[in-house]
Parts: C-alpha cells; structure tokens; sequence
C-alpha cells in the first residue's frame, strides 16, 4: 500500500470514527433526533474540511515521493543524470538535495570504476604486446644458436647481444610493474631522511655510466651552492631521476648533451632534467604523465617502453609532496621539472 493511501486512509478512518462517537453520545444524551442529526452532520463536514485541507497541504510531499521513487529506478538501472527538483515543506527539500547529492556521487564512483576497468583491460593488451615482442626474440634466436646454423664468431655474438638487450627488457617492465603496484598501495612517503644533493645525483647518474660512455654523451651538471639537501624518501628520488634521465636518453639522439639542474626557490627545491631530443607537442604534454600513454606508439627498440615510467615518476613525486611538470618544443628538446618541498611535510 502506497504511503498516499495509507495517510488518507487513516485520516477517513479517524473522521468516521469520531463522527461515530460523536453521534452516539448525542443519542445517549437523549437529545433530540433532529440536533444529533445536525451535530453528526456538523462533525462529518468538518472532518471531510479537514481531510481536504490535510491531502491538499500534503500533496507536495506526495509528488516528491513519487519523483524520488521514479528516480531511485532509474538509479537501479545505471541512470544517474535525473535530477530531482522538489518544492514543499523543509524535510522534503533536504531529501532531495541529499538524494540529487547520492546520484551525483554514484554516478562519478560508477564512472570511475568503468574508467578503471578500461585502464585496466588496456594495461593488459599493451603489457601482453611488450612481453610478447621480446619472448618471441629470444626464443628465435636462442633457437638459431643450439641449432647450431651460425658458424662466424661476430653473428653469435651479434644473436647474444640480441638476447641480452631483449632479457633488459623484460626485466625493466617487471619492474615497471612492481613500482606500480607498490604506489598503489602506498599511502604516504614513509622514511623519510636527509639525503645529500650532490650524493642523490652521483649515485643515480652511476646507474648509466656505462650507456653514457658507449653514446659518448657529456652530461652538465650544475648544482647551486645553496642547494645541500632534502628531507625525502631516497627511494622515491632514485626512482624518479632514473626515470627523467632514461626517459632523456631514450628520446635523445646519440650523442647529444642531457642537461642536469638543480637549484633552490626559498623552501623549495626544483630539479630539472633537459634533452636535446624529438621534443613533446603541447597537446601531448596535457597527458604525457598518464598510464600506459606514449609519445612514440610504434613501440620500436629506440622509442618504445610500457608508458608506465613517467606515470610512476609523477606519482612519487605527488606522494613527496611535490609535483612534476614537463616544458618541451618539438624537434628541439624537453625539460622535466620535480618540484619537492625541502623539509619533510
């Protein structure tokens, strides 16, 4: 039973009892037939008065019931662009404004569920692209060398390299992963301690100084002297440079100079990481810190990675408190900014 019926229903029951009751105790006060049958009929009109005033006054609230109970259907059904407009007493209105707030609510948490799902089916046709590319290489030529088909020393070690190159590359997507998977879990940048400026750069920069030496690269470095240390994660800022600066070599002819910065602003630290490469348009700086988004889609040997490297790097970046930016114009270089707070927030 509607809660309109139920209201009324109750109103009339109470009417006809009243009128009942009225009526019979006129009777037993042995008034006079026709002054019973005026007071009952006085009592009866007066209640269908008051049962009119009554569904009248409560009619708004009907109608915003039934607005909010077409609009919960819809809700169950995935739709949540109504809006619910309701005018009347006070507790009405505020249902609805909370009810219009529920859907709006429901409607971002479905869409981003959805957005994550797509995300998630498109991380995983990418990753099974980028595992697959390299298995199949070292599968074929570790083949071609136990069949024993090459006979010149420089072909089996050309095969080798091959093998070696394409193994890197799977370790450094399997990496790619665990990094993600531990910011996803990570709810704040723990150990946190001093670290050294000049310490940070040369331990990181260690990490390609066999690349750099094989491109015959020259890296500037230059550190301002009031730039001594940040209070960070150290985790988190190898994590980060190594990024910014593989991402700059990977994008970067042979050759060309990667620039290193790093200088003071009050309590804020910023460091900057140029290359002298393919550059970034603007419309692809806007998403270059996204998951799975690449500049260069081929994904080929020189260019291609799993699009996860700057997502991670921004991400840290967020979890030290800071941020990380990018200015670029194509065909003349890139530059990444990590702007950190100095002392641990």
């Amino acid at each position: 039973m509607k809660l309109r019926t139920l209201i009324l229903l109750s109103y009339g029951i109470g009417a006809i009892l009243v009128t009942l009751i009225l009526g019979f105790s006129a009777y037993k006060m042995i008034f006079k037939t026709n002054l019973v049958i005026f007071t009952i009929a006085i009592t009866l009109g007066a209640s269908i008065l008051a049962f009119t005033i009554n569904y009248i006054l409560l009619l708004p609230a009907f109608k915003a019931i039934d607005k909010l109970s077409k609009e919960s259907r819809k809700i169950a059904q995935g739709k949540f662009s109504g809006k619910v407009e309701v005018s009347g007493s006070l507790e009405t209105r505020m249902l609805a404004e909370d009810f219009n707030e529920m859907s709006v609510k429901l409607d971002e948490m479905f869409r981003k569920i959805k957005e994550g799902e797509r995300e998630r089916n498109e991380l995983i046709a990418n990753l099974s692209h980028d595992i697959k590319t390299p298995i199949a290489s070292i599968r074929s030529f570790s083949e071609a060398l136990l069949d024993g088909v090459l006979v010149e020393e420089a072909e089996k070690e050309q095969y080798l390299r091959t093998i070696q190159r394409e193994t890197v590359r799977l370790a450094d997507l399997v990496n790619e992963l665990m990094e993600l998977s531990a910011i996803e879990k990570v709810e704040s940048a723990s150990q946190i301690v001093r670290i050294w400026i000049d310490q940070l750069v040369l331990d990181v920069l260690q990490m390609f100084d066999v690349q750099l030496k094989r491109e015959g690269r020259e890296l500037c470095i230059h550190i301002a002297p009031d730039c001594k240390f940040i209070y960070a994660n150290p985790n988190f800022m190898v994590r980060i440079l190594c990024n910014l600066i593989q991402n700059a070599l990977k994008f970067s002819e042979v050759g060309t100079n990667i620039e290193i910065l790093v200088k003071r602003e009050k309590e804020t630290m910023f460091f900057s990481v140029k290359d002298y490469g393919i550059g970034i348009s603007l419309e692809e700086q806007k998403r270059i810190f996204e998951r799975l988004y690449r500049v260069e889609k081929s994904r080929n040997l020189a260019h291609g990675g799993s699009g996860l490297g700057l997502h991670i790097a921004s991400n840290l970046a967020e979890l030290s408190g800071g941020e990380l930016s990018v200015m670029s114009v194509p065909n003349e270089g890139s530059t990444f900014i990590l702007k950190l707070p100095i002392k641990a927030f």
